[in-house]
């Protein structure tokens, strides 16, 4: 008797067991959709560099001292980046705007 309950509970057992796997694979196979325009896909993403200080000068405008200049260098090619300010406290770096994008 104990035999015949042992059997069915067994049987009972592996039935859920691969009720769940079986739910789980549906899940994991089943594809994604995204519905709308994506934000990401269309967006063009500008890239930074790094620019470090190179020097900094008086800026002198109408013969007078107007401010500072804080001149950088940038980490790849280009032009140097000028950034006018009434003190001569600069940056020693910052990330600015690659001047070629790839």
């Amino acid at each position: 008797m104990k035999n015949k309950y042992i059997k069915i509970f067994i049987k009972s057992f592996l039935v859920i067991v691969l009720l769940l796997f079986s739910s789980q694979i549906n899940y994991t196979n089943a594809g994604g959709k995204i519905y709308g325009k994506s934000k990401t896909v269309h967006k063009e993403y500008k890239k930074y560099e790094t620019c470090r200080l190179k020097k900094v000068e008086v800026n002198i405008k109408d013969g007078e001292k107007d401010g500072f200049k804080c001149i950088f260098k940038r980490q790849l090619k280009g032009k140097d980046v000028t950034v006018f300010q009434p003190t001569a406290q600069c940056m020693t770096s910052f990330k600015c705007k690659r001047e070629i994008q790839d």
